[in-house]
């Protein structure tokens, strides 16, 4: 593969993500890709980690497999209806609309930008696999993640479907992260969606 279509296979975030993941929270959403993986966290027991016992704001988001480490930001829709990415390219954005990390039930949803030239703080979200792990920062303490999918939505798949990535709606509480793929010299014609079950604060 040329590698800079290689570039522009991994992560980030246009302003047309962003109002269509708007559109995701008014309409549904499921049924993986063909290539979605699934598998069960990789690191011990659950005695080796404790809740983090109340909600906390996100801060900084680390994963090592990719070398990521990002400060977090909040971002919120405008009064155009749009949510807005962070200006600054190398941070990641957290919708205020979503569950806090501690949270029992819904889900923490973070977001960034792609470059397809390099540099976008997401570039690299779809070189994760199931089982990867993933770090959320907070005041409170830093919250560890397992991924259990990893998989691509065209604009049409992620138009169909959407509560699965935005719903807060769950009885259950997970972490996910969202980033466009697929450049085509325009725009970005896909999206990364990588789900992470909560481990809890490393003992």
């Amino acid at each position: 593969m040329n590698p800079s279509k290689a570039g522009d296979r991994v992560g980030g975030v246009s302003k047309r993500l962003f109002v269509l993941i708007l559109a995701m929270v008014i309409a549904g959403f499921a049924i993986p890709s063909p290539g979605a993986g699934s598998a069960g966290p990789g690191y011990g027991d659950n005695s080796q980690y404790h809740p983090l016992g109340k909600v906390a704001n996100p801060e900084l988001l680390i994963i090592p497999s990719i070398k990521l480490n990002a400060p977090i930001v909040p971002i919120d829709l405008r009064t155009d209806g749009v949510l807005s990415p962070p200006s600054d390219f190398t941070e990641v954005g957290y919708w205020t609309g979503s569950a806090k990390p501690g949270a029992t039930r819904g889900q923490t949803v973070l977001t960034g930008h792609t470059v397809h030239t390099g540099g976008g703080v997401m570039n690299r979200l779809g070189d994760l696999r199931p089982g990867g792990l993933v770090q959320v920062r907070t005041k409170r303490g830093t919250v560890d993640y397992a991924v259990t999918k990893v998989f691509v939505y065209t604009k049409a798949q992620l138009a169909k479907h959407k509560l699965e990535v935005l719903g807060q709606d769950r009885e259950d509480y997970r972490l996910v992260l969202v980033t466009c793929i697929d450049w085509n010299g325009r725009e970005y014609e896909s999206n990364v969606i990588v789900y992470a079950d909560e481990l809890g604060v490393h003992n």
